[in-house]
């Protein structure tokens, strides 16, 4: 186990010493955002007439609301993304079932290219019988 990180971060103008485990860059972010926060709502024009306590129930319901909001883009995204998984497996099956087809138009071109070959063998053979008939009546004109 790591030892936890001691760090010294600067909130609404004053020094917190906090401890955790996360890096002391991931420490100070979350103290920068907060502390962006609390700028942003004391700000405001409304801010100058609450006490402290007051301002932090409206900090922590400010970084409520930006978590709910994170919560439900997380959760629209993962629903989109099982909507594109479920296309995709739509599209991978429509290109197994399109190869399938391809294949199966493939074997039926090599079997009419063999049909085709041995009609045309049939046709140049009955063109010789034929051929032969005719000379043999033109051997009898002479």
């Amino acid at each position: 186990m790591s030892p936890k990180n001691n760090i010294k971060v600067l909130i609404g103008g004053s020094v917190y010493n906090l401890s955790g485990d996360e890096s002391e860059e991931y420490i100070q972010r979350v103290a920068l955002y907060i502390n962006n926060k609390m700028e942003k709502l004391e700000a405001t024009e409304n801010a100058k007439q609450l006490n402290t306590k007051m301002l932090s129930v409206l900090l922590a319901i400010n970084i409520a609301d930006d978590l709910f909001k994170v919560k439900e883009t997380i959760k629209e995204m993962e629903n989109e993304l099982e909507d594109k998984e479920v296309q995709l497996k739509h599209a991978k099956q429509t290109v197994l079932d399109l190869q399938d087809d391809l294949e199966n138009v493939n074997k039926e071109k090599l079997s009419l290219l063999s049909k085709t070959e041995s009609l045309e063998y049939e046709l140049e053979k009955i063109k010789q019988e034929l051929d032969d008939y005719i000379n043999t009546f033109d051997v009898d004109d002479e």
